[in-house]
């Protein structure tokens, strides 16, 4: 079946609901949004004139929806302008739309008959080969396609979306009783490479993988913060970050989830499952039932496990609550020694093994909380999942872990953990016990370049399937791929006659040893490949400059050596963007600073989807150096003087909105929140394309990198001729900053920087319409960065960033 998902419907238009559909405009997928007509008109309606046939009326559910979609925080859609490929309806009005639809999903409320009836309704206007979902979190495939026809059997399974849409990279496919293979194979392609997904194939039992483990994990912590008298907050700081779980921990995560839709979840395997081994596990605590009488169930109701408030001085605070009297406290200390030591240890896996063998309170927690979720993992399959490879990616995608659960348990020492769990009486499932036996010591290992999983079928290893188009550095340098390396960065043969230039640095963060390597790799490249790609697989891009080394040289009063720094940041940029060859940056996460000002470099960005792109330097008192000033001008003003038929534009044209724009962008440190808004704010061109699904990048980039040299690549030649609207424009600006100090807006650093960032965007002390080289602007820079790098003010700003890790607000 060769089918392409070019139309969607939605049916239902609740957070859910309209949050996928947001997330399939963002990917270019035309969306039909539809939900019920209102019950009756509410006093609001009757004011605005309203009847119950008014389509404002009807359609409101369908427009609420879309709305919140709009409002929500963090932003559903990557620029509000996608919201333009939803259209909105009713299901009384609107169905027959549904008849030129490829693919419709149905996030309706969790009632199996709610959702037969609206199947029923669908199925009188479907097109023969339409592919249905539905969204349930648990409710199984069987009994919601009950009494439809075989057509809408064949094409029916469950696409299992996980909250929010956009940032949750889990979906998991579950195929009903008669489900074609093709129609799996299809929502899979379309899931993962358009909508950006990461596929885990479950079986069609309660709560599928990831929530059937996470409730389980979940319900394991509350019990062991019980017996063992911990506080909430002293349960999350020991499932928080230092484990590899999100900020929001356990019982900030339920309370952004919902105490009521948790313990739905909870019910539904407990009902679900009976021959399950620890069914008794999915039966909420008593203090749950009754913080669900008090309706302290979270974010909805504004109190759960915590509760924002103001302390006596009027400050925010949060409270958390005190399970035993129900009430919210001031949130005591965590402090534990294996905690604290822990945090100091490099690495995830490390730092959950330093927990796991601890002998206080904290490690007890972590040996208790862990061990069962890993046997319970362990006895999962094949019930909910065929291998453990899927269970892990479930748990990694869908609640955001650093490692799955066989991962963790491979970080902490198969052999040895187990001994430990049998000391103290847990009964460790046959299979793992017979891998040991058999002197296989971890559930996955690597070989020439290649991961293997233990496959419990055949009772040995298996190759964990790669994907074409997945392009994994790792495995490329232990099939001895590096070309050249330092500390900071390595030159990767990628296959093709394309090189990849690979940060590496501890955030990415742009010194010496990445200066010095883009200066070594545009010299291979020229000689040995045939372009370049610049990309990691790191969290971020790159966050920026080496502060700790700006602010060193800055203390000591090395200007020579700093000023040598910055020179070579901004040759080697300028090396990379007049190289012989095709240059392709590849950013993801943050790119900030002069992670920014390499993307901006490069012939082409190919970005992934959530890049968060940004010039902050201002944030820390001085502005950007290689080269971002330069780009922005340019990028903002070369189309103001391109050749139009017969000439070029009139010399006299006016500059100042294009500055403003570049300047307001640059002062105010504004940062993208997706890739696409990057491109509204100058940071990318409209031609530079996206990546939606971010393990596709790397080969996305280099598939640009060969069709520049197909079209016939010729490098770009050196801008001479840049138009500066000089000190007419530069006055300007310093008269809008004076009045934004004098009205308190901005302190005085505020205005000695913001007029380094004019002064250089304006070409200096020069006359309107002077044309100057891109040299002549980078010196500009230059000189404006040291210049600020002396003054007592930035190098706080610079101090406070390094401490805190924010901007000093004066």
């Amino acid at each position: 079946m060769d089918k392409k998902i070019k139309k969607a419907g939605v049916i239902g238009a609740g957070v859910m609901g309209a949050t996928i559909a947001a997330q399939l405009a963002n990917v270019g997928i035309e969306t039909v949004l539809l939900d019920i007509v209102p019950p009756e008109l509410t006093e609001g309606d009757k004011k605005k004139g309203l009847t119950t046939e008014s389509r404002d009326f009807r359609n409101k559910f369908g427009r609420n929806g879309l709305e919140g979609a709009l409002k929500s925080k963090p932003a559903s859609f990557y620029i509000p302008e996608n919201a333009k490929l939803i259209s909105i309806g009713n299901l009384e009005d609107d169905l027959e739309l549904f008849k030129g639809v490829d693919w419709i999903i149905e996030v309706v409320v969790e009632r199996l008959d709610i959702k037969q009836r609206v199947f029923e309704k669908i199925e009188s206007v479907l097109t023969p080969g339409t592919i249905i979902t539905s969204n349930t979190s648990g409710i199984p495939a069987k009994e919601m396609c009950e009494g439809r026809s075989e057509d809408f059997r064949k094409h029916f399974a469950i696409t299992h979306f996980f909250n929010p849409p956009r940032f949750m990279k889990l979906l998991e496919i579950v195929p009903g009783p008669d489900t074609l293979p093709e129609v799996v194979d299809i929502l899979a392609e379309v899931c993962e490479k358009v909508v950006g997904k990461g596929i885990v194939y479950a079986k069609d039992t309660p709560n599928f993988v990831a929530n059937r483990i996470g409730t389980f994990s979940m319900f394991s912590v509350m019990n062991a913060m019980i017996d063992l008298g911990l506080t909430i907050e002293a349960a999350d700081k020991l499932t928080g970050p230092v484990v590899g779980n999100p900020k929001s921990a356990s019982f900030r995560t339920a309370d952004l989830v919902g105490l009521d839709t948790l313990l739905h979840v909870a019910d539904n395997v407990y009902e679900g499952t009976p021959d399950d081994e620890r069914r008794e596990m999915f039966k909420a605590p008593e203090f749950i039932s009754a913080m669900v009488e008090k309706k302290l169930l979270g974010e909805k109701t504004k109190q759960g496990f915590y509760k924002k408030s103001k302390d006596s001085e009027g400050k925010r605070v949060i409270l958390s609550l005190d399970y035993e009297t129900l009430e919210h406290t001031p949130q005591e200390k965590v402090k534990f020694a294996s905690l604290e030591a822990a945090k100091n240890i490099s690495g995830t896996g490390e730092k959950i093994k330093s927990l796991f063998y601890a002998k206080d309170t904290a490690g007890q927690f972590t040996f208790k909380t862990l061990a069962e979720t890993l046997i319970y993992s362990a006895n999962r399959i094949p019930e909910i999942a065929d291998d453990i490879v899927n269970i892990d990616n479930a748990l990694k995608w869908g609640f955001a872990r650093k490692l799955g659960p066989f991962e963790t348990w491979d970080a902490i020492g198969l052999g040895k953990s187990v001994a430990k769990m049998k000391e103290a009486g847990y009964e460790i499932p046959a299979w793992v016990d017979e891998m040991l036996s058999d002197g296989k010591e971890s559930f996955y290992k690597k070989e020439a370049g290649a991961l293997y999983f233990y496959d419990i079928p055949s009772k040995d290893y298996k190759e964990v399937p790669t994907k074409p188009g997945i392009i994994l550095l790792p495995s490329l340098k232990d099939q001895k791929k590096e070309v050249a390396a330092n500390t900071g960065a390595s030159l990767i043969d990628i296959g093709d006659g394309v090189a990849c230039l690979e940060f590496h640095a501890k955030m990415n963060a742009i010194g010496e040893d990445i200066i010095s390597m883009f200066q070594k790799s545009a010299d291979i490249v020229n000689k040995d490949f045939e372009g370049l790609v610049i990309a990691n697989h790191g969290t971020n891009f790159s966050v920026g400059a080496n502060l700790p080394m700006v602010l060193f040289a800055a203390q000591e009063e090395e200007w020579d050596d700093l000023d040598w720094a910055i020179r070579g940041l901004q040759d080697s940029l300028m090396k990379l963007k007049y190289m012989d060859k095709p240059v392709v940056a590849a950013p993801a996460g943050m790119a900030l600073g002069g992670g920014c000002e390499v993307c901006m470099a490069a012939d082409c960005v190919r970005y992934s989807a959530e890049t968060y792109m940004g010039l902050v330097e201002v944030g820390v008192g001085v502005i950007p150096a290689g080269g971002g000033c330069k780009e922005l001008l340019i990028r903002n003003t070369e189309h103001l003087f391109e050749v139009q038929k017969g000439g070029i534009y009139p010399k006299q044209i006016e500059m100042m909105p294009f500055i403003a724009r570049a300047f307001e962008t640059i002062a105010m440190a504004k940062v993208s929140t997706s890739g696409q808004e990057a491109v509204k704010m100058g940071y990318l061109r409209p031609t530079d394309k996206m990546s939606v699904n971010r393990d596709y990048l790397i080969e996305d980039a280099k598939k640009t990198v060969l069709a520049m040299n197909i079209e016939g690549y010729v490098p770009p030649r050196p801008k001479n001729e840049i138009r500066v609207p000089g000190e007419a424009t530069f006055a300007m600006i310093k008269l809008a900053l004076w009045t934004m100090h004098e009205s308190g807006y901005i302190t005085d650093h505020d205005v000695t920087v913001s007029t380094k960032v004019g002064y250089v965007l304006c070409g200096g002390n020069v006359l309107a319409d002077t044309k100057v080289t891109e040299q002549y602007l980078l010196d500009l820079e230059r000189e404006a960065f040291l210049s600020l790098c002396g003054d007592p003010n930035t190098q706080a700003r610079i101090q406070h960033m390094l401490t805190t890790g924010k901007p000093l607000r004066n």
